[in-house]
């Protein structure tokens, strides 16, 4: 059966088509002897509710304020639910796509976030706070950086444990190991796993959650598999490039299911319209008030066709029913009646109005490409919406016809490159590149991070980034003024020499020249580039020296020059911080002689041309400075 089950194009069919999907889930159930005891019990019971899920960046600069050093839970949460409405779970991302730029694990980077794994928990219990919960992040790829001391099934439980979190998110995976779920199960009960890919029929009877992310919707919406197979089971529609959410809102609307709002893709921004922001705050409002109704209700899927490109399900439970209706076309739809039962009242939980009419027919007004939901329930129902829902409601849908289907977007801020005082002539050690227009040509990997900040996410159809991962080019026009560099890297000898004529002490010690041992270089290592540097360790080092960090296209310049005295052992840092408001980011050159392999996921390493980039994502000092980064200077001549 495929993930996503298609339905016939004549309404006729879809009486039979349903006998058939409810025949094959009766069979697959008792083929696989389907156990729906681990979806009653208490202890999950929140993922019923778990509607709206949003996975954070723990480097996004909204989420963590470098100067107060904190996370700001509580002004990102309040943010995100004026924008979208009430959050229910979040997916606290760490690592990708800086992992592999040296040996750190995966595990490693959680660890290491500012103030380490107390500081996060502090950021759980906020959340927990708030009635959000939290999973953490399982890279199954991640096999080539360092490994631990024991399998990470029990690194992960762990990390679970100390972290108080509610589930992890099983990136690229369909399912889970079965001894995950049995130490997890001793760690925390209600722990819950979400994968990324379609979770197997075998195994959702211990997969509580999973994306709709890889899927091809038609005219005539499908039908989620695991969705439909077990109705507790918690799907999250996702498509994280696409520009217009609407078609995601409908096929989670008409099974259902919750949706992802995923903003900041590892880096690069793909916001959300108003109007989809709006149409979603419309939708959860009405799935959190009646979510036991889809999870335990009668689902007739495709119940009715109400009006040409019209389509509806039905929930029933208890003598109340509710329709979910989506409209497929360009135009409004003002012509969509309906027959409710007699004595009932009918109401439109999205526009927040009773149903206009005349005796049993009642017309539904639903906008292009938008939502309806049809309440029937009688007068005295304790499950009819008050008044203060509706008015809600009605006051949202009142301005959605102003809001714009334009994705967000921010400025970029591009921090200024140091000046120094040009020298008269070039320093011994250094060498001359003269003054020049230049026309360079960049090499990058088309990595989901994107490289400048011009290349934010492309607006596009697919659930992937075209060309993710091929090689691709970009020219660049830039006019260099003269300067000299650096032969070679600064050395752990040369950076202690700073240390001691300065006193230098960075703000953040965290990992601060981690490969040196009692304050000094490892003996024999006195000539090596020093590493475990931040850009504020290097722009200090720079400043002292009268010098400062080249820019990239300087750096690239003199590298086509063969100015450098060696192939480069270490990636350089360059003069190019930028910040979106989200992600800040700096780009390297020269590549390194470590090189991770196993998986497309991971940066690129070893020795690279001059022409390469690669843009290397900053959160804060601890996780910044790293084994395989060091710099060079450069310094303006008159």
């Amino acid at each position: 059966m495929e993930n996503l089950i298609p339905a016939p194009v004549d309404p006729a069919a879809w009486p039979a088509w349903r006998e058939e999907l409810h025949a094959w889930r009766n069979a697959a159930q008792a083929e696989l002897r389907h156990d729906e005891a681990r979806f009653r019990h208490s202890a999950f019971a929140w993922v019923n509710d778990c509607i709206i899920t949003h996975k954070i960046l723990l480097w996004d600069e909204r989420f963590y304020d470098r100067q107060a050093h904190a996370f700001r839970v509580d002004d990102y949460v309040d943010a995100f639910e004026q924008r979208f409405g009430k959050l229910d779970g979040v997916i606290l991302w760490h690592a990708y796509p800086n992992l592999g730029f040296d040996q750190r694990n995966q595990f490693d980077f959680y660890r290491r976030m500012p103030g380490g794994l107390k500081a996060l928990r502090s950021a759980v219990d906020r959340f927990h706070a708030r009635g959000i919960r939290v999973l953490l992040d399982f890279n199954p790829w991640d096999r080539a950086t360092r490994r631990e001391d024991q399998p990470d099934h029990l690194v992960l439980a762990d990390l679970v444990g100390a972290l108080d979190a509610d589930g992890l998110y099983l990136d690229t995976m369909a399912e889970a190991a079965a001894e995950l779920r049995a130490v997890l199960d001793v760690v925390k009960p209600g722990v819950v796993f979400e994968s990324q890919a379609f979770t197997p029929l075998e195994r959702v009877s211990d997969h509580h959650m999973s994306w709709a992310e890889v899927y091809q919707d038609t005219e005539v919406p499908g039908v989620l598999r695991n969705a439909w197979f077990e109705r507790w089971h918690r799907m999250h529609v996702v498509h994280r490039w696409i520009a217009d959410h609407r078609g995601e809102l409908q096929l989670a609307w008409m099974n259902g299911a919750g949706m992802v709002v995923w903003e900041n893709i590892f880096g690069s921004w793909n916001g959300w319209c108003d109007r989809d922001a709006v149409w979603l705050r419309l939708m959860s409002a009405v799935q959190h008030r009646y979510h036991r109704v889809f999870c335990d209700g009668v689902w007739t899927p495709l119940a009715s066709n109400p009006a040409d490109g019209v389509y509806a399900s039905c929930w029933e439970q208890d003598g109340m029913r509710l329709w979910t209706l989506i409209n497929r076309n360009d135009t409004w739809q003002s012509d969509v009646v309906f027959k409710p039962s007699s004595d009932r009242v009918c109401l439109d939980l999205i526009s927040g109005v009773p149903c206009s009419g005349e005796g049993n027919e009642m017309v539904v007004l639903i906008p292009p490409h938008g939502l309806a939901a049809i309440l029937e329930v009688s007068e005295r129902d304790p499950r009819k919406p008050d008044a203060e829902f509706l008015s809600a409601q009605a006051a949202l849908w009142a301005g959605l016809e102003s809001c714009s289907g334009q994705s967000t977007e921010r400025p970029v801020i591009v921090r200024p490159a140091v000046i120094t005082n040009p020298a008269a002539s070039v320093p011994k050690g250094m060498s001359l590149v003269p003054a020049q227009r230049y026309s360079r040509d960049v090499r990058y990997r088309r990595r989901e991070c994107g490289l400048y900040e011009r290349e934010s996410a492309p607006a596009c159809e697919s659930h992937t980034l075209p060309g993710l991962h091929e090689m691709a080019s970009a020219v660049v026009e830039e006019q260099l003024t003269a300067f000299a560099i650096d032969g070679r890297c600064v050395s752990n000898r040369d950076y202690q020499a700073f240390l001691q004529a300065s006193g230098y002490v960075p703000r953040h010690g965290e990992a601060f020249l981690e490969h040196w041992r009692g304050g000094q270089p490892v003996p024999g290592a006195e000539n090596a580039p020093v590493t475990w540097i931040d850009l504020e360790d290097a722009r200090a080092y720079a400043t002292w020296s009268g010098r400062r960090l080249p820019q990239e296209a300087e750096w690239q310049r003199a590298g086509e020059l063969g100015l450098f005295e060696e192939e480069t052992r270490v990636w350089n840092l360059t003069e190019s911080e930028a910040s979106d408001g989200r992600t800040r980011f700096c780009i390297l050159k020269g590549g390194c002689e470590y090189e991770p392999e196993g998986t497309i996921w991971y940066p690129d390493g070893g020795h690279q041309s001059p022409a390469f980039s690669s843009r290397y994502l900053l959160l804060w000092p601890g996780l910044d400075r790293c084994g395989t980064i060091g710099f060079r200077t450069v310094i303006d001549l008159c």
